[in-house]
């Protein structure tokens, strides 16, 4: 039987094919890895660091100082976010809808008598988180505290009422008496750290360390059950 060489150029096109495949797989499972053992790492020394505080070990936990922030009597740093940006919700521009002029006639003696015109309507603008300073941000046992150019605020973790976090790099606060919330922006590179460091000190604050260690321990289990599977 003839030898057909074009079999042997399927053949080793189809090989190099799945070879080509093989190692681009490859590069995504140790993408994948790599990815995992930095979550694991950092939930590690995260619960380590709730583990200290309930058992009273803080001794070189938190370093970094103040940054020149005035600290209360009981007052400790937790972290200082260098570069923060201050978020408060503004209402945009009002805008108008609908409304004409209609038509107006001259009767006498410079009276003139309009008629057919229709009032517009008011939209409010609409309400949305808006950068207003750019500064940094404390953050304590106590406290958040954002120091800007021109604009100085404050969240006492006491005094909360929620505080959301996104993974893009910023949170919010709502603070009993405050009509509207308010936070600050710290980017995505470095959004676990802060948000960890926010949740420490609300913990710190309100002494519901137990929870969020109970929290990270959750967070644990299911890392590993996402490594397993």
């Amino acid at each position: 039987m003839p030898y057909d060489a074009r079999v042997g150029l399927f053949d080793g096109f189809k090989r190099r094919r799945a070879e080509k495949a093989a190692a681009e797989q490859r590069v995504v499972q140790e993408a994948a890895l790599e990815t995992w053992q930095a979550k694991s790492d950092r939930l590690d020394v995260y619960i380590d660091a709730v583990e200290r505080c309930i058992s009273g070990d803080t001794d070189g936990l938190f370093v970094g100082g103040d940054g020149g922030f005035i600290l209360k009597g009981d007052e400790f740093a937790i972290g200082c976010v260098q570069n923060s940006a201050l978020l408060e919700t503004v209402r945009g521009p009002s805008t108008y809808q609908g409304g004409y002029g209609g038509v107006s006639f001259p009767l006498f003696a410079g009276i003139r008598f309009n008629t057919g015109g229709v009032k517009g309507k008011r939209i409010p603008g609409e309400e949305k988180l808006t950068v207003i300073d750019q500064g940094d941000t404390l953050i304590t046992n106590k406290r958040a505290i954002f120091r800007g150019a021109t604009n100085n605020s404050e969240w006492p973790f006491s005094r909360l009422v929620a505080c959301e976090h996104n993974e893009a790099g910023w949170s919010t606060f709502a603070v009993s008496g405050r009509k509207k919330n308010s936070g600050f922006a710290y980017g995505d590179d470095v959004a676990a750290e802060v948000q960890f460091r926010l949740e420490l000190g609300i913990a710190l604050c309100n002494e519901t360390l137990d929870r969020l260690l109970a929290e990270l321990r959750v967070e644990r289990q299911h890392l590993d059950a996402e490594r397993s599977a």
